[in-house]
């Protein structure tokens, strides 16, 4: 840590943490609506809840957390000292304070994590615990939007499945990483990833099948080729890291023939609202009016992988229970 001079005295920056950003979100215009007895949820923006006491928010969806100035930072876009002026209402040119603080870190340039030796715990964790069709998984690896990730730190050896989104000259603009088991929460978008550009695949036919995950594109491909018997490499499909509609917008631009629009988001059931079904809804409506023909495909559980194991899963009891007959 090191002592950075700011134009804002001690007790300006105690005003800025007693300020209420319930108050702060409404005067910038925010739309809060009531949600249970201890927050708000902000309409339109996903899964992001404000916290009745003031102090801070929390988005389900990013799973980005913090206090009045990280949201003014997040969703106004402002630096640190637009931020502090936004909240206290006033520009900053009077007397000189200082307090501590960490030294803000340059944006880093955009780069891939190192590649693994192999790919082996990607492809079994995708195609055994998954449960992802092996060529589809193959597929992708050989176009290189999925890898085996491999970061060595003070802690240790990490390996990690990259999922990765290419501009239109092919070049990598963005990267999420997924732990490579069924239990593992962890979840991370590489450091200035552009979430313009989605996890995709290029069809032929005039249809767009929008996703949360990358895993989910690649269940749905694979219900499509086992379940469905549909052709599952005609259509288009994009993953958009998330409840975000700028890879959606960049597709588009990039690929005129498309006309239909199909929203393949997660049923949030554990939650107070189904903020899938919401943002599947919002979207619809939004580029309906921009002229392209808008539908909901729902998944009977939470997310597509869940139905393609749950599909998996009643099929081998079938099979175990015929064989039970069988026998007897």
């Amino acid at each position: 840590m090191i002592e950075i001079k700011y134009p804002f005295t001690e007790e300006q920056m105690k005003q800025v943490f007693e300020t209420s950003l319930v108050d702060f979100a409404k005067n910038n215009g925010f739309n809060l609506k009531e949600s249970d007895r201890k927050t708000f949820k902000v309409e339109n923006m996903g899964g992001l809840f404000i916290f009745k006491d003031g102090k801070g928010f929390y988005h389900f969806t990013t799973g980005k957390k913090g206090n009045i100035i990280d949201f003014a930072k997040e969703y106004l876009g402002l630096d640190f000292k637009q931020a502090v002026e936004s909240i206290l209402g006033i520009r900053a040119y009077g007397n000189i304070g200082s307090f501590y603080a960490y030294k803000k870190e340059e944006k880093k340039p955009f780069q891939l994590p190192p590649k693994a030796e192999n790919f082996n715990r990607v492809i079994a964790y995708l195609v055994n615990t998954r449960k992802i069709d092996k060529d589809i998984v193959n597929y992708f690896i050989n176009q290189g939007k999925i890898y085996q990730s491999k970061e060595e730190n003070k802690k240790g050896i990490f390996y990690n499945c990259a999922f990765v989104g290419y501009d239109e000259n092919n070049v990598a603009k963005y990267c999420s990483l997924r732990g490579l088991s069924s239990s593992s929460y962890f979840r991370k978008d590489i450091e200035s990833s552009d979430k313009s550009y989605g996890f995709t695949f290029n069809g032929t036919s005039k249809n767009l099948y929008v996703f949360e995950s990358p895993i989910d594109l690649l269940s749905h491909m694979t219900l499509f080729k086992i379940f469905e018997k549909i052709d599952y490499k005609q259509d288009n499909r994009i993953s958009c890291g998330g409840l975000f509609n700028m890879a959606i917008d960049t597709y588009l631009k990039q690929h005129e023939n498309i006309k239909n629009i199909i929203f393949c988001f997660d049923n949030d059931f554990d939650k107070a609202e189904n903020y899938g079904q919401d943002k599947a809804r919002e979207f619809g409506k939004m580029y309906k009016e921009q002229g392209y023909n808008c539908y909901l495909q729902v998944p009977k559980n939470k997310d597509f992988n869940e139905d393609l194991i749950q599909k998996i899963v009643d099929i081998n009891k079938q099979r175990e229970e015929m064989e039970d007959e069988f026998e007897r």
